[in-house]
């Protein structure tokens, strides 16, 4: 059976949530039919989608919630599609449009908070989900703490939340055949530097650690924060122990540099990099944001340290640079742990399952 899906994004670049998803629209590939709107205009995504039929179409030109929010009611009446995809806060007006329009076949996902909303929930945007939600056929969170969220705060009945966790590529993500003896220690993050990846902390963390001269730092990805991250590595008398390589068309080859991967974001749910690292059988440092806790095998839990905490950041860092054994023992136990809860194809696959019963049928 053919059938016609409406993927609304805020911005459909290069991201967890946007790679998961053009994962997820390669499994459905001819007869049926993907038309993606991205709220921002920006689109880089399209170019890993692979077997799949596609349309892109631009945002409408409204300006002002109630007019957006009416312009998609239109869209949806004209292409009539079997089943709606909302992604993120950027995209709640097509969630209102599809109220308006009577359409219920709607699956909204939740991947987690920008900058605005790091400290605290927005209180407006907080009566919006509340109001919105409630009509759609489910809301998809990756992370227990963002379930919690959408039943406690946002109101959305328990049934209709549905907690997903994400998945990696297990074959693409994979450890090193022999980890080589590390002089100087990698230390990696891989983040897009915006505020809420906090990517300053973690240079303040590296240059806090006593092990620092047995390490370098390495950091993969660009962003409006990426020239102060670097006159922050300036200042703190560590430039010549930082690395910044700019975005990469593939992370994969990256993870197998590194001896250890630190995370420093301010709010996170359930980081794909996290798991990607955990695949490749690296041992994590980062703050407790989200997820991250539950995530990593125990062993590694020792290295998760106080949200905020640039100290504690610092000392977790220097336990992981100080000991190649436990480095060997969080980054097996991760790979171990990827292997047993996280594997991509079942990620995926709990989506379409969860997508065909909204829509009563198989796909």
């Amino acid at each position: 059976m053919s059938r016609r899906f409406l993927h609304v994004f805020s911005t459909f670049e290069p991201g967890g949530m946007e790679t998961r998803a053009v994962r997820i629209i390669d499994l459905l590939p001819p007869p049926h039919r993907h038309v993606i709107v991205a709220m921002s205009g920006r689109t880089t995504a399209v170019s890993r989608l692979g077997r799949a039929a596609f349309e892109l179409q631009p945002a409408p030109g409204a300006r002002g919630f109630v007019a957006m929010a009416r312009a998609m009611a239109k869209r949806v009446r004209e292409l009539r599609p079997d089943l709606v995809l909302t992604y993120n806060w950027g995209a709640i007006e097509t969630v209102a449009g599809c109220r308006l329009a009577g359409h219920r076949a709607l699956v909204h996902h939740e991947e987690g908070f920008g900058a605005q909303e790091t400290e605290r929930l927005l209180w407006r945007r907080t009566w919006a989900r509340r109001w919105l939600l409630r009509g759609a056929a489910a809301v998809v969170v990756p992370s227990s703490r963002l379930a919690q969220i959408a039943k406690q705060t946002w109101r959305v009945p328990a049934g209709r939340v549905r907690h997903l966790p994400n998945g990696v590529d297990l074959e693409r993500y994979r450890p090193q055949h022999e980890r080589r003896a590390a002089t100087p220690v990698v230390v990696g993050g891989v983040a897009h530097f915006r505020p809420e990846k906090n990517v300053p902390a973690l240079i303040e963390a590296f240059a806090r650690c006593h092990e620092r001269e047995r390490a370098r730092l390495l950091l993969i990805g660009d962003g409006p924060e990426l020239a102060a991250a670097r006159e922050l590595a300036a200042e703190r008398g560590v430039a010549d122990r930082v690395e910044f390589r700019g975005p990469v068309a593939d992370s994969a080859p990256v993870y197998r540099e590194l001896d250890v991967f630190a995370l420093s974001s301010r709010t996170e749910q359930m980081p794909l990099v996290v798991l990607e690292a955990m695949a490749s059988g690296l041992p994590v440092v980062g703050p407790d944001v989200g997820d991250v806790a539950a995530m990593v095998a125990e062993p590694n839990r020792a290295l998760i340290a106080p949200r905020g905490d640039p100290d504690a950041l610092a000392a977790a860092l220097d336990r992981a640079i100080g000991s190649a054994e436990l480095r060997a023992a969080c980054g097996a136990a991760n790979r171990a742990r990827c292997e047993q809860q996280y594997d991509q194809r079942a990620c995926l696959l709990a989506h379409l399952d969860l997508y065909a019963e909204v829509l009563g049928g198989a796909l």
